[in-house]
């Protein structure tokens, strides 16, 4: 059994049942010892981060996304990949504000 998820407008990636960007987010956190649920911050742009996106405390995609990773994200960027989207993400949801943390 696989999974069919798409990485780009031209790339298809074929993942064994049960593996996913999320899946090996979840489990990097519980290694880290991060709640995934408050603490993670998740920026993504296809298909095959809406697993990631969903698991994250805030799910991002930058402008130049997919459709279905955006339908997942709870927020939308403007910029895009190329304009330094993940730095505004950064900024705009606190974690690079060095008080915050």
């Amino acid at each position: 059994d696989t999974t069919v998820t798409q990485g780009s407008p031209h790339i298809l990636e074929w993942l064994p049942r049960g593996c996913s960007k999320g899946h090996g987010v979840l489990k990097l956190c519980e290694k880290l010892g991060i709640d995934a649920h408050t603490e993670l911050l998740a920026i993504g742009d296809a298909e095959n981060d809406i697993g990631m996106l969903q698991l994250a405390s805030i799910g991002v995609v930058v402008g130049n996304g997919l459709n279905k990773a955006k339908e997942a994200a709870d927020y939308v960027l403007e910029e895009t990949s190329d304009e330094g989207a993940v730095g505004v993400a950064i900024e705009l949801f606190g974690f690079g504000n060095k008080e915050n943390q």
